[in-house]
């Protein structure tokens, strides 16, 4: 049995490589039927002008006048840059910049007045000194009289700040201490009635005072009225 299997096995294998063996110089031709297909104009018409298939058509938009001025500013600075004396120029320049805005920012926060740069303004008015903040040792009505009499506006309306600090703290609404921060009270009052109108004193003052902004006597009356009535409701 097993040698019928085994002849019958190499008999197919035989007919097999008879069926594939054939002459290398013999040539195949592949008989099938070939239908070609193209694309009529129209349609290759529509793909053109789909946006779809525009890969290399995006046009970058005309540049601007303040842009052409930019990148002829920056071509310049490159070509300054590139060369030795030109690169130590730079350099200088922002050495000077950056003294500069450093002196400035120690200006504004040394309160250096504008007649001499180095000379603090003492703004002292009957005994109360600027530096001094201890709100409980300071008479506001005389003080802030004075200032006003001086048309010292400015320093009026530091006084009156600080006078409304000293009533919140007299109604145990904050715990004033020496330099405590304005932010600090603000929080204090967090879901009182007084939070937002301190809260707009305090900006109303630190533009004032801090930034130095010039204020008038008809300036000063509306910011007086503002502190009164805040005041008043305590």
């Amino acid at each position: 049995m097993r040698l019928f299997l085994l002849i019958t096995a190499l008999f197919f294998v035989h007919n097999c490589v008879s069926q594939y063996r054939h002459d290398p110089h013999e040539i195949l031709y592949d008989s099938s039927a070939i239908q070609a297909r193209s694309f009529g104009p129209e349609k290759i018409k529509s793909y053109k002008e789909d946006p779809d298939f525009q890969y290399n058509r995006y046009k970058e938009p005309p540049k601007s006048l303040w842009d052409r001025f930019w990148e002829w500013f920056w071509n310049k600075i490159g070509e300054m840059l590139s060369t030795e004396g030109g690169s130590a120029t730079f350099k200088t320049v922002l050495i000077l910049l950056a003294v500069l805005v450093i002196g400035f920012f120690i200006y504004k926060l040394t309160g250096m007045n504008r007649a001499s740069l180095f000379k603090r303004n003492s703004g002292s008015v009957s005994g109360y000194t600027v530096s001094d903040e201890n709100i409980h040792s300071i008479n506001f009505t005389q003080a802030i009289s004075q200032a006003i009499q001086n048309n010292d506006y400015r320093l009026a309306v530091r006084l009156l700040y600080l006078q409304s600090l000293k009533m919140l703290a007299d109604k145990n609404l904050i715990n004033w201490q020496l330099n405590k921060t304005n932010i600090a009270y603000i929080d204090e009052l967090q879901g009182s009635t007084y939070q937002s109108s301190f809260s707009n004193l305090t900006l109303q003052f630190e533009s004032n005072w801090y930034g130095d902004m010039p204020i008038d006597a008809t300036e000063f009356n509306a910011v007086h009225e503002q502190f009164n009535q805040f005041n008043s409701q305590l």
